[in-house]
């Protein structure tokens, strides 16, 4: 297989404490036809300095006062180049193996224009909080709740191309809005595996601001759409999130009961990395291995 060029960008504002191991995730998948941008919001803190040890290994980056996130994320992607596409923010990252392992989807299933996968939560310190194992995809409950995981989500330019960019007046639900327009127009799938870790921390946006702009945002994308919830549509997310729970506090109980000897193996995803991880100036950061097969072969 010819791997494709793989286009990713970082969007980037005041997260020196956890960028680097967002930026050691993707260009140590080693990757050989990777072009990955890098696109800081003026940062005051380590970021730059930690950006500029990495800067021979990006295709492009640059520090400076923008417009915030969802505008950096457009304008890198008008410099992007590669035939499949995604962006991952600066204290997310990607799981070992997953640009190969997208490549390879996407080679296997040309009729495909959009996947992700289910999702991995990690604390500050890259320690495993739980796993969020999804349903099969639908379009129809996709369109009318935000539940898809963006840092697990990758797509082909062709799709891009024919809905057009990150819509750069979004604050907190510009994937939604993508993702909408994907749904659309393309054929997405959910795929069995994990591609992407999730951050929980205090000052993530997420946390912060999805109760006030991250619901305004969601509902906006509706409208814009002529998304509509219906009351039928609440008991299909009600079956939704039980599907979630249940599969997710399985594969969490499995893991600690299967590591329970040794509990490093399933909390220090630094060893999953054998340490190719772990940052020069050194950290106790890891980061999860997340290949669904190789845990359902050793179970």
């Amino acid at each position: 297989m010819n791997l494709p060029k793989v286009s990713i960008v970082t969007p980037s504002y005041m997260q020196g404490h956890f960028i680097e191991w967002t930026i050691r995730s993707v260009l140590q998948q080693n990757y050989p036809n990777l072009e990955y941008i890098v696109m800081d919001g003026g940062s005051k803190d380590e970021t730059v300095p930690i950006l500029e040890r990495y800067a021979d290994q990006f295709a492009y980056f640059e520090s400076k006062k923008d417009k915030g996130q969802a505008d950096a994320i457009c304008r890198g992607f008008e410099r992007t180049t590669g035939e499949i596409m995604a962006y991952l923010n600066s204290d997310d990252m990607l799981t070992a193996g997953t640009l190969h392992r997208v490549a390879k989807y996407f080679d296997e299933h040309p009729e495909v224009d959009v996947i992700y996968s289910h999702r991995c939560f990690v604390d500050e310190r890259n320690r495993v909080l739980g796993y969020w194992i999804l349903p099969p995809h639908s379009s129809y409950l996709m369109k009318r709740f935000d539940y898809i995981p963006q840092e697990t989500t990758f797509w082909r330019r062709r799709i891009f191309d024919k809905v057009g960019n990150i819509d750069p007046t979004f604050r907190f639900a510009m994937d939604y809005d993508l993702f909408a327009r994907f749904m659309i127009e393309g054929n997405m799938r959910r795929v069995h595996d994990i591609y992407g870790a999730f951050r929980i921390h205090d000052t993530s946006k997420t946390q912060t601001q999805i109760q006030t702009i991250g619901m305004q945002e969601m509902d906006r994308v509706r409208t814009r759409y002529n998304i509509k919830i219906r009351k039928p549509d609440i008991l299909l997310l009600k079956a939704f999130i039980a599907y979630v729970k249940l599969g997710s506090f399985g594969r969490t109980q499995y893991l600690k009961w299967k590591h329970k000897d040794d509990p490093s193996l399933y909390l220090d995803f630094g060893r999953m990395w054998n340490g190719e991880i772990e940052s020069p100036v050194g950290s106790e950061l890891g980061l999860l291995n997340g290949q669904l097969d190789q845990l359902e072969a050793a179970a």
